[in-house]
């Protein structure tokens, strides 16, 4: 079986960037094709990613203190449930990331109020998914095993009467 690979940093800046340009010419497009761009529905959408950010951060907390800081073992499907969860949620806080954020750059200096309402709802959505984005990053790190070297110098730095 071949370990998982952690998410590149070149994989994560694609994804955003794919995501941030989407973003920017979504106005421009819907507007040529529809008339009407479309508004960021309230602020659901930042509440939902920053929920998700805290769940995905309380995950990755909880995991690392029980593999890195405890030193239990966590059965392999949990691991790769939470490795699952982790690189889905690398995809979705990148793409809302960069969608946000680019759709947030269209109305950047609008002088009307929809506009600006525009731009700081989904100002607040982007930093929703950023932080969504780096709880996942956070999470796959933490899934990783203990190598062979961190348990010898546990054990040599707290040897236990045999």
């Amino acid at each position: 079986m071949t370990p998982v690979r952690r998410s590149s940093p070149l994989y994560v800046v694609a994804i955003v960037a794919s995501g941030l340009v989407v973003g920017r010419l979504l106005p421009e497009l819907v507007v040529r094709f529809d008339g009407d761009a479309p508004p960021v529905p309230g602020w659901g959408a930042a509440v939902v990613l920053l929920c998700g950010a805290i769940a995905v951060g309380a995950l990755a907390w909880g995991t690392w203190q029980s593999l890195h800081q405890h030193r239990r073992r966590i059965t392999s499907d949990h691991a790769i449930r939470l490795l699952a969860l982790a690189k889905a949620a690398i995809l979705v806080g990148g793409v809302f990331a960069g969608g946000y954020a680019g759709y947030a750059l269209a109305y950047l200096g609008s002088p009307t109020d929809l506009g600006q309402l525009r731009l700081w709802r989904s100002a607040a959505a982007a930093g929703a998914a950023l932080l969504l984005l780096v709880a996942a990053l956070l999470l796959e790190w933490s899934c990783r095993l203990p190598s062979d070297d961190d348990e010898d110098e546990a054990t040599d730095a707290d040897p236990s009467p045999a």
